[in-house]
């Protein structure tokens, strides 16, 4: 008797487009994850790990191979690379900038210009500046400030004015500057290069930032005393020229950034070609020892000047300091390279949002609701910035509008909007660091007027960039 042969045969697996009500439901449920892990204080991080987890599973489902989606998950974090050797370069920069003496020379010459009748405007200005410089409204809050927060009190200045200026002139750099990791995760989510995003928006900021530096000037004359007390302000700078050698030559490590970032240089040689100046700048003017600048790159700068107030301004920087924000990037880039793979982002693009969008007005007014409505419920602007580049960056493509409207979109509202949540993670900074509520939110004019012309020139049409301009200047 002959035994039968069976021949098993391997059922290949199918891959399946999501329904939208399927795509929907995976979306909620991956920020769910995120939100939950932030309001549990566990960090974003966490909640970036679970939402692609959530993903991976969704993508697995829909028929997807695990061979598929990991080499998606390669492509994609690779692709981040550069950003995120350029946060690495920020944080060892930052570190070196302050035993280098850089941060101790912007803090003493801004205090020395404060006077009562312009305290106001020139925290908003210095702060500004500061935050440009380093890439870190957090960095810049806790800096000049911090500083310019207590001179301006002992003034007898407006708490929640003063506030005002300083959220206000801190996230402009985190908007503007090369260095900030918000504007390299903005950039990289919507595809666009760093340079091109940041001179994006410029339109936006610039005449904002003007209208601002007229408001706080106008508050602050009319908030100013005559009887100031410039006590605080003598003890910071006493101690600064104590313990540094303050001079202007400590200013160039902080301009060449700016020079580089004009000259649209390559972003990671730039960067690491600063931070090495910066290093060398150290040890001539500070006569800091090799090894010590070394680990003020790794692990930043510790501050022992015995002036609690100083030491706490100084105390920062580093590599490591950089880590947590690694993470986020290459965690939400696996989340949202899932998310692609797997359909989610093009059956919602497709079957919901381009049927219900059909102008470049609907739809930059729809990634701005898009974005808010994920700032309010996370009450952080990195999830925004990553789900609102990742949901949108097709329909922009599709549209023919260019990714550097996208970018300035997503910053125009995450980023300048994230100091307004009250639950956020940026506002609770913002009172914990200088020890006021939510009362400085109605002064933070930066916040509020950006989003005002992003409105206008989405609804007129101005500087929304169509792709098809791009080729007629490459052809002229």
């Amino acid at each position: 008797m002959k035994k039968e042969k069976t021949t098993e045969v391997k059922k290949e697996r199918i891959r399946r487009e999501p329904k939208v009500w399927q795509a929907f439901l995976a979306l909620v449920c991956v920020i769910a994850a995120v939100v939950a892990a932030i309001r549990g204080d566990v960090g974003i991080q966490m909640g970036l790990a679970m939402g692609g987890c959530i993903a991976i599973v969704f993508a697995l489902l829909m028929g997807n191979k695990w061979e598929d989606v990991q080499n998606t998950i390669k492509h994609v974090v690779g692709d981040s690379a550069t950003t995120l050797l350029i946060l690495i370069s920020v944080g060892m920069m930052v570190g070196i900038w302050i035993i280098g003496g850089t941060v101790p020379t912007l803090l003493y010459y801004g205090l020395k210009l404060c006077s009562p009748a312009v305290i106001t405007p020139l925290t908003f200005v210095l702060c500004a500046i500061t935050s440009l410089f380093t890439g870190s409204s957090f960095g810049s809050i806790a800096t000049m400030g911090l500083a310019l927060f207590g001179v301006g009190i002992s003034m007898d200045i407006s708490a929640p004015l003063m506030a005002g200026a300083v959220c206000s002139g801190a996230f402009f750099g985190d908007k503007l500057s090369p260095l900030s990791d918000t504007t390299n995760v903005a950039a990289d989510m919507s595809g666009t290069r760093l340079y091109d995003h940041i001179g994006s928006m410029m339109y936006t900021t610039i005449p904002a930032t003007v209208i601002c530096l007229i408001l706080y000037t106008v508050l602050g004359i009319h908030s100013a005393s005559a009887n100031a007390d410039l006590s605080s302000v003598q003890t910071i700078m006493t101690t600064l020229e104590s313990n540094f050698n303050i001079t202007v030559f400590a200013l160039i490590p902080a301009l060449l950034v700016l020079v580089v970032s004009a000259m649209k240089m390559p972003a990671v040689p730039a960067m690491l070609g600063c931070t090495a100046v910066s290093g060398v700048f150290a040890c001539v003017l500070q006569k800091a020892s090799l090894p010590a600048v070394l680990g003020a790159a790794m692990n930043g700068f510790i501050s022992d000047t015995g002036v609690d107030m100083v030491d706490t301004i100084l105390s920062r920087g580093g590599m490591t300091s950089m880590y947590g924000t690694v993470a986020i990037i290459i965690l939400s880039a696996t989340m949202g390279a899932v998310l692609e793979k797997s359909g989610v982002i093009e059956c919602l693009v497709k079957n919901v949002l381009l049927k219900a969008v059909r102008k470049p007005r609907g739809l930059i007014l729809s990634t701005m609701v898009y974005c808010y409505s994920l700032l309010v419920i996370s009450g952080h602007q990195v999830m925004p910035i990553i789900l609102g580049g990742r949901t949108f960056r097709p329909a922009y493509d599709k549209m023919g509008i260019q990714s550097r409207v996208l970018s300035r979109t997503l910053e125009d509202t995450c980023t300048i909007g994230a100091p307004l949540v009250p639950w956020g993670t940026s506002c609770a900074y913002m009172y914990s660091v200088l020890g006021i509520g939510i009362a400085y939110i109605p002064y933070a004019f930066l916040s509020f007027i950006v989003p005002l012309f992003a409105i206008l020139y989405a609804c007129t049409g101005w500087f929304v960039w169509r792709k098809e301009q791009v080729a007629d200047a490459a052809e002229a």
